[in-house]
């Protein structure tokens, strides 16, 4: 009996119990992951950039975690929320960001961990790696694979099509959900003409199939301002068909809403 017991208490010792991942979806490109106590933002932005009309709605920043931590995949204003991260990061929060922009983001006074590609960064139980990306105005940008407890993530902020994707998906995958820009947004900046500067909807179901995903959570869709940002029209519903045609999973999560991954 007592051998039996030495048995159980060894076994109870050694097994790990994967605790859940929840996402939830914020405006624009903005995710939110929790996990334990610890909080995790990438390209999450609070502040009214949007004068009363964010795509689906403003989600607030909140953390109700001891830990929280912010990605950024690039500088833009509609991916880095300078105000609103300092807010919600506090005196202990940090900004996990490639080191090309780590200065710049310093400057805004927050506190930084810079990042070197392809080398991952360990905080609050998670594993933070820098990927490539290509910014559609030439700017720096990165993508984000977040690992925690056997689940992987990838953030690939607003990126134009590249030829990384089959590396990531070899070297990481697989992920348990892809976040990819869809909208194939068409931007007018003077003097360039309209340009194609983020990736279309059967563009991310590609990017989905190379990554090795699970799924892909939409992000970077919704929003017009002709002639100086165009999007492609009826976006989602382009995903939505492509996906199903190629047997790919789509969570078409609005701000606000969650799922958990066990």
């Amino acid at each position: 009996m007592k051998k039996l017991v030495l048995l159980l208490l060894l076994i109870a010792t050694t097994m790990q119990v994967a605790a859940e991942v929840t996402v939830e979806k914020l405006t624009w490109a903005g995710v939110k992951l929790v996990h334990e106590d610890t909080t995790v933002f990438i390209d999450a932005v609070g502040t009214d950039i949007w004068d009363g009309n964010a795509p689906g709605g403003l989600v607030p920043l909140t953390a109700e975690t001891g830990r929280s931590y912010a990605l950024i995949t690039h500088a833009h204003n509609d991916h880095f929320d300078f105000a609103g991260l300092k807010e919600v990061l506090g005196e202990r929060g940090y900004v996990i960001v490639h080191e090309d922009e780590a200065t710049y983001v310093a400057s805004r006074g927050l506190r930084v961990v810079p990042a070197k590609m392809w080398v991952p960064v360990a905080r609050g139980g998670f594993l933070f790696t820098a990927v490539p990306a290509v910014d559609g105005f030439g700017d720096s940008q990165v993508s984000w694979v977040v690992s925690v407890d056997g689940k992987r993530y990838l953030h690939a902020g607003d990126t134009l099509w590249h030829g990384e994707w089959d590396k990531i998906g070899r070297q990481f995958g697989p992920f348990q959900m892809a976040f990819l820009p869809i909208n194939g947004a068409r931007v007018l900046r003077d003097p360039m003409p309209k340009s194609v500067a983020s990736m279309t909807p059967m563009q991310a179901v590609d990017a989905n199939i190379l990554l090795r995903s699970n799924a892909i959570l939409p992000i970077h869709y919704g929003l017009n301002d002709p002639p100086y940002y165009e999007e492609v029209s009826n976006s989602l519903e382009l995903l939505l068909d492509e996906a199903m045609q190629r047997n790919v999973k789509v969570e078409a999560l609005t701000p606000g809403q969650q799922l958990t991954h066990p």
